[in-house]
């Protein structure tokens, strides 16, 4: 079983893996939000819905802590891990996934990185949890602060509650580049490295047509994700960087409207969501809020990045991508026209970015396959 918030970015980097498992012949039941969950049977998985749906839970977030609003950029994640993933999420998981896992009958689960109802549904049942990352190792502080506040939740269901929410007990995937970790993994009780891949499920649109007629026109892909997407700062950086001679790919969002950016010249193309293994081998220059999924599918494909970090583990990434040499970074407050039109301009012409983007691609494609995680999981769980 494998269990994950709807949050796409927590969905996709556990794909490969799910698919191998199925490659393997064995049975796989995803257990997520009810729209992903849709969205995940639509491409060929047996899928059922569990807990809040993302705008659910958002939405749940505010009304809890209007505060959030008054705390800047950078420590917003450190108040928010917790409090929305351990606090508001968790809860209606487990009581949608129980009943489901008690039927199913798992030999195991395994669990994105902020999904704490499937620790604890594993410990009920008596079988062991495998925690799945989505990007870095997090920081000690925000996992410990999630698992406090499901504690009560453990003691609900008969159980002591364990250190960290229990995600820690068996064994950790981690898809982050080793030389880009910024955290220690000493607290984690055994690690198994996944090269991370940019293959997803499906997405809402295609590949504009012009995509592979004018290999001279650098293409620069601009996207803030598929939760954070900010209308005004994809405004921002489309009218800085159009105006360089390049081609741009625009995604706003699964929820978003791309007609909310106004009339785009012919070199820009804008759409909800295309898959990243589609769309980045075409690619120049990645524009980005640095989510992991975005951040680690550049640096897969060689790719320098300019990153705009709005919220989660997103500043995170960027540190990490600006000290491999990999790319620039703009703090919210610097999103200016003149500062993206600049540092795009700056990495469409020093090679060196590119250079250092390589470097990390060539270790993610040496870090072990999904296969071979899948032959490890049946050796030690099977």
């Amino acid at each position: 079983m494998i269990t994950s918030g709807p949050g796409r970015g927590h969905i996709h980097p556990m794909v490969p893996l799910a698919r191998a498992l199925l490659g393997r012949g064995d049975e796989v039941l995803w257990v997520t939000g009810p729209d992903e969950a849709a969205r995940l049977r639509g491409d060929g998985f047996d899928a059922a819905a569990a807990g809040l749906t993302e705008r659910e839970a958002t939405a749940e977030f505010v009304r809890r802590y209007p505060e959030i609003h008054d705390i800047p950029g950078p420590g917003k994640a450190e108040f928010t891990f917790p409090r929305i993933f351990g606090g508001v999420r968790a809860g209606p998981m487990l009581a949608d996934l129980v009943p489901v896992a008690r039927s199913w009958a798992p030999d195991l689960i395994v669990s994105e990185q902020a999904e704490f109802g499937g620790p604890l549904a594993a410990a009920m049942l008596g079988i062991p949890n495998v925690c799945h990352s989505f990007g870095s190792v997090l920081p000690v502080s925000r996992v410990l602060a999630a698992g406090d506040l499901m504690a009560p939740l453990w003691v609900e269901h008969g159980l002591v509650p364990r250190l960290y929410g229990g995600c820690y007990d068996h064994l950790y995937i981690n898809i982050y580049p080793p030389s880009l970790q910024p955290e220690s993994a000493a607290h984690l009780s055994a690690v198994q490295d996944l090269g991370p891949s940019s293959s997803a499920i499906t997405g809402e649109d295609r590949l504009p047509s012009w995509i592979g007629d004018d290999s001279t026109t650098p293409l620069v892909y601009v996207t803030l994700g598929t939760v954070f997407s900010n209308d005004a700062v994809l405004t921002t950086i489309v009218d800085a960087v159009r105006t360089l001679p390049v081609r741009m790919v625009v995604t706003v969002g699964p929820h978003g409207d791309p007609a909310a950016l106004g009339e785009q010249p012919a070199n820009v193309h804008l759409a909800r969501y295309i898959p990243q293994d589609q769309l980045l081998p075409h690619c120049s220059v990645v524009i980005s809020h640095c989510g992991s999924g975005t951040f680690l599918a550049a640096l897969g494909a060689g790719l320098p990045q300019l990153c705009v970090p709005q919220a989660a583990d997103q500043f995170i990434n960027t540190a990490a991508c600006v000290r491999a040499g990999a790319g620039l970074a703009l703090e919210p407050d610097r999103v200016t026209p003149a500062g993206v039109h600049a540092a795009v301009d700056h990495l469409l012409d020093d090679p060196s970015f590119r250079t250092a983007a390589q470097k990390v691609g060539r270790e993610i494609s040496a870090m072990p396959s999904a296969a071979d995680v899948a032959e490890r999981l049946h050796h030690e769980f099977g």
